[in-house]
């Protein structure tokens, strides 16, 4: 347990994202208790949930709940972000629990770094402690207890500098789920800033059911690629990375009898194409070169086979 009296010198927020998992919530909510009383503000965010997390939150009245107008996907961090007042804002989904005790520690170290503006924690199965919700460009085996850079993020376990956020923005909210957390890393690398991913901190997943669509995956990630690619990249490397991730996906929804997803989402990334190249950013070159060692150390084509065809693992090339 978290010590009341424990000391940390940056001040945290921990905003939770939670929809039509009350049952959940109040068992996550129990487990923040003692950064509360350390002194961590809690945010929970309503994505619309069908009975309002308040019903659930009452009971606790330190914490902060906010109610979205509709589902807002991962955009509805953001209004946690927003209302956030810590310098580092701790990110949770509502069935992800168990944050290290010294993560508040942890954090003030990590963050001494002043280029770093996010760290993704290390997710473990409940229950089975195996390492899930690996989206980063490494062999998971060998890279699960160890600190490196990445461009991807962990969007209910991570900790971002509160400032960066209010400096390159959000999650954008036509995204709603899938590549969002990518698309926020190439904006802060883009400024200067650091996303890592370090193991001395870490939660359990629950992976609960509510709330997920079995469709989900094969049409926002490939409808959500073709838009990272072209808010962000150029022609010839976003080209690429398109292709690479849409011809997953399209094998996938063969394999898992979605094709018609995987058709819609292509359809509907080509009807946004023209608002996507609206917000498009210009890369650096530096910034370029640190996307390009990051991908230089993606597993080989036959160990991302063997994952895929056993669907273990994230569904990401």
């Amino acid at each position: 347990m978290l010590a009341t009296g424990t000391s940390h010198r940056l001040s945290y927020s921990i905003v939770i994202l939670t929809f039509n998992r009350g049952h959940l919530l109040k068992r996550l909510l129990d487990d923040l208790q003692p950064f509360g009383r350390a002194g961590a503000e809690i945010i929970v965010v309503d994505n619309a949930s069908d009975k309002p997390a308040s019903d659930f939150t009452s009971a606790y009245p330190d914490v902060v709940t906010l109610r979205a107008p509709r589902n807002l996907g991962a955009a509805g961090r953001n209004l946690g972000f927003d209302a956030a007042r810590g310098d580092i804002i701790v990110c949770l989904d509502d069935d992800v629990f168990g944050l290290c005790s010294d993560a508040l520690q942890q954090l003030d170290h990590i963050f001494d770094d002043a280029a770093v503006a996010a760290v993704n924690f290390k997710v473990l199965e409940e229950n089975t402690g195996r390492v899930v919700n690996w989206v980063h460009h490494r062999v998971v085996e060998q890279f699960a207890d160890q600190a490196f850079d990445t461009y991807e993020i962990t969007e209910g376990a991570v900790a971002f500098r509160r400032s960066v956020l209010r400096e390159v923005g959000s999650y954008p909210e036509s995204f709603f789920l899938s590549h969002e957390g990518p698309d926020l890393a190439f904006r802060m690398m883009n400024r200067g800033w650091r996303v890592t991913y370090n193991p001395a901190l870490s939660v359990t997943h629950l992976f609960a059911p509510e709330g997920r669509k079995s469709w989900r995956n094969y049409y926002m990630d490939t409808r959500n690629t073709l838009w990272l690619a072209v808010r962000n990249l150029p022609m010839v490397y976003g080209s690429w990375m398109f292709f690479r991730q849409s011809a997953a996906m399209f094998f996938y929804s063969i394999r898992d009898r979605h094709f018609r997803w995987w058709l819609k989402g292509m359809w509907d990334g080509l009807k946004g194409f023209s608002a996507a190249l609206r917000e498009r950013q210009s890369m650096s070159k530096e910034t370029m070169r640190r996307i390009r060692e990051i991908d230089s150390h993606r597993p080989p084509l036959s160990y991302l086979l063997r994952k895929r065809l056993s669907k273990e693992g994230s569904m990401r090339l």
